[in-house]
């Protein structure tokens, strides 16, 4: 495989540990030889790393504990006892993940990841919200109305990972830039391009903290990205 012939597709599997044996060496083999998907992996790992953190605060009913003990009875062996819950969650995935999309893979994710990270309110309720990781809903215009993105923005709002599903694939001339936006000046947060299914992901750079904007907006630019924006707007949210 050449560097040209990217792997995006696999990388979210990659990045959870859910390829078989010869797509985790095909994998492995790219990332040696192709920048763009080692930078695509990277953003990856961080969403992987970060979305248990990405959920607001919420205080479950105290009924919901008793309700799970019930459920997870008998107790596990002393063997299962000793895996993690990401570790738990990889084995379950590499048995399944294998015949989802990217886009169904990551709705698991976060499914999966809610509800772990209700288990562990149940017993950290004293939490602060400032540990909180913030997340962003982008939208979809009406030039692709059912587009969406999401942002994930990192505890001290300096940097973070755009996640983007349902947007065309473009042709080798053309990729989608984000826009930055405050007080009605735009700044170039980085391009990308997707997949044929239509996700992507990029690692958001700026000069300054992302808390410091108010709103994001993806625009369709010439490969390599505008100093300002020039085509159809696609996707946009509120920060």
């Amino acid at each position: 495989m050449s560097a040209e012939e990217h792997v995006f597709d696999l990388l979210p599997s990659y990045a959870l540990d859910c390829l078989d044996e010869d797509e985790t060496i095909l994998v492995s083999e790219h990332l040696a030889v192709c920048v763009d998907c080692r930078a695509e992996l990277s953003a990856c790992q961080f969403t992987v790393d970060q979305l248990a953190l990405a959920q607001p605060e919420t205080v479950p009913p105290p009924e919901l504990k008793t309700r799970l003990m019930e459920r997870i009875q008998p107790a596990p062996s002393t063997d299962q006892a000793r895996l993690s819950w990401r570790d738990a969650f990889a084995i379950f995935l590499r048995h399944t993940a294998p015949a989802w999309g990217a886009a169904g893979l990551l709705l698991l994710l976060v499914l999966g990841v809610s509800n772990i990270w209700l288990w562990q309110r149940v017993n950290q309720q004293e939490e602060s919200q400032s540990d909180i990781m913030r997340t962003v809903a982008l939208s979809g215009t009406e030039v692709i109305p059912d587009a969406s993105g999401l942002i994930v923005i990192s505890l001290d709002g300096e940097h973070g990972t755009l996640v983007v599903d349902g947007l065309p694939p473009l042709d080798e001339s053309h990729q989608y830039q984000l826009w930055l936006i405050d007080d009605g000046q735009r700044q170039s947060g980085g391009v990308f391009s997707v997949d044929q299914e239509g996700y992507g992901a990029l690692w958001v750079s700026s000069p300054k903290p992302l808390s410091d904007y108010s709103a994001v907006g993806i625009t369709i630019e010439p490969a390599g990205g505008s100093p300002g924006p020039t085509g159809d707007r696609v996707l946009g949210g509120s920060l």
